[in-house]
């Protein structure tokens, strides 16, 4: 119980901090004060440090090992920030995806420092970046725009979670994607062709899949038997 109100302490201090990198990101490429403000605003600013205290005790709770909770409340944290800023300026900091695959990356090395084999660890992240860089390229082979920053977004995420944590993020993503479009539809504010911030349902998706991993136990049993 002390851990976890520890973990939504933390995830206050990490709201704030990410707030002003987020107000920082969006400066570099916008000078529209609404745009800054928005995300200055106090409601926003309530809304992120409840929001990311709650996930960080339900990490806090979920994980028990340091190592662990330390990525998984990092990929919260950016994942959190990419959503705001996606939905503010409509653009995913390249710094922000970087975060990502250095976070990961330095996840690995500490794993296989640690003694758990490289198919555990490696192979599954990088089939997972194979994956989330390549199926993002499939739309616009038949004409349908993708953003450059929700391909690296995309790849890094399957970075981060692997093969089947990826599956599991993509899925909620599109349930989250089909959600808001019938939203749309039913209240005619657009159609299936008006234009989305893929950056939230894909930090959607995240999220939930750090917390909340459903093919955990099937990644390392499909892995270990392929190599």
């Amino acid at each position: 119980m002390v851990e976890t109100i520890y973990g939504g302490a933390l995830g206050t201090l990490a709201a704030l901090a990410f707030n002003r990198i987020a107000i920082f990101q969006i400066k570099q490429r916008t000078q529209e004060s609404s745009k800054i403000e928005a995300v200055k605003n106090m409601a926003v600013i309530v809304a992120w440090v409840l929001l990311s205290g709650v996930l960080f005790a339900v990490t806090f709770l979920r994980y028990s090992e340091t190592a662990a909770r330390l990525e998984a409340v990092a990929y919260i944290s950016v994942a959190l920030a990419i959503a705001i800023v996606d939905l503010d300026i409509k653009k995913i900091p390249n710094s922000s995806v970087l975060a990502l695959l250095i976070i990961r990356t330095v996840a690995i090395v500490y794993a296989i420092a640690t003694g758990v084999p490289i198919k555990e660890t490696l192979i599954p992240s990088l089939i997972g970046l194979a994956a989330g860089f390549i199926l993002y390229q499939l739309p616009m082979l038949i004409g349908i725009p993708i953003g450059t920053g929700d391909v690296k977004y995309s790849a890094a995420i399957g970075y981060c979670l692997g093969a089947f944590g990826y599956l599991q993020a993509s899925l909620i993503m599109a349930v989250g994607l089909l959600i808001y479009l019938v939203y749309l539809v039913a209240t005619k504010k657009g159609s299936v062709k008006t234009a989305v911030p893929m950056g939230p349902y894909l930090s959607l998706g995240a999220v939930i899949t750090v917390l909340f991993p459903a093919f955990g136990e099937l990644s390392q049993q499909v892995f270990s038997a392929l190599f």
